[in-house]
């Protein structure tokens, strides 16, 4: 279904991939994923939260925006030395 992992550096978390496989997208399990992120995130008392996207992943994307996540930064030609990656935070709070 999904997997997510994540990397504790000091107090943030670093979010290094989300994966919903393709014939199960659509059905709430990133926004699952990420909502249990967050849990973990709380339990380490990390002040923020980052990770890169695709800029072409628009879907994922609008699911960071819904969580708070800003675009904080841009990674050119990060993806296969083709695609953009957006760098994107979010601020924890207690």
């Amino acid at each position: 279904m999904g997997f997510a992992g994540i990397l504790k550096i000091v107090d943030e978390v670093n979010i290094m991939n989300i994966v919903v496989r393709k014939n199960r997208r659509k059905e709430g399990i990133g926004y699952k994923l990420l909502s249990e992120i967050f849990e973990i995130a709380k339990q380490l008392k990390a002040q923020s939260i980052t990770l890169e996207v695709n800029e072409n992943n628009l879907a994922a994307i609008k699911l960071y925006q819904k969580f708070g996540f800003e675009q904080v930064g841009l990674r050119k030609k990060y993806y296969h030395n083709i695609d953009n990656a957006i760098i994107m935070n979010l601020h924890c709070s207690h």
